[in-house]
């Protein structure tokens, strides 16, 4: 394990989120997991997004608030908080529109819309630097890692 500059690690997650339209969100209550794509915007590595209020993913999230998100190479654990409707969030109202232009005319804004904060507890990023690695983010104790060697640590723990 290599310790890495936590700053540098969060300025590039950051820029994944950014750059990506989709994100993918797994929940999970009574032992029934669901996942499905959200379009998402990101406050720095908070991650928010925005749906109906009676959804089975805010049931989920009321019974079990953590929460796993995917964007591409890089997997996220998260506990999610519901806000209320988005429209009182003065971030997400302003950027959400600008990321998505089109889907306010495929999804209206409804009364019943709830916005979702998933605030991440850690957040891995798969790479491959002439062997896999993974540049592991810990928000909450402000660390960043390098797990060096994915394939020798799977042999260790068969």
């Amino acid at each position: 394990m290599t310790e890495l500059n936590f700053n540098e690690l969060a300025k590039e997650i950051i820029a994944k989120l950014q750059a990506e339209d989709t994100i993918y969100l797994a929940t999970s209550a009574h032992d029934k997991v669901t996942a499905r794509a959200m379009a998402h915007i990101n406050d720095g590595l908070d991650i928010l997004f925005a749906t109906t209020d009676g959804s089975e993913k805010i049931r989920q999230i009321r019974q079990n608030p953590n929460v796993a998100l995917v964007v591409g190479t890089l997997r996220i654990e998260a506990v999610a908080t519901l806000f209320g409707h988005p429209s009182g969030h003065a971030f997400f109202a302003t950027e959400y529109p600008k990321k998505f232009p089109h889907l306010g005319d495929a999804y209206p804004e409804r009364p019943d819309d709830i916005l979702v904060i998933a605030k991440p507890a850690k957040m891995s990023l798969f790479k491959f630097t002439g062997k896999p690695c993974e540049d592991v983010l810990e928000p909450g104790s402000n660390r960043a890692y390098r797990v060096d060697d994915l394939q020798e640590q799977a042999k260790t723990k068969a």
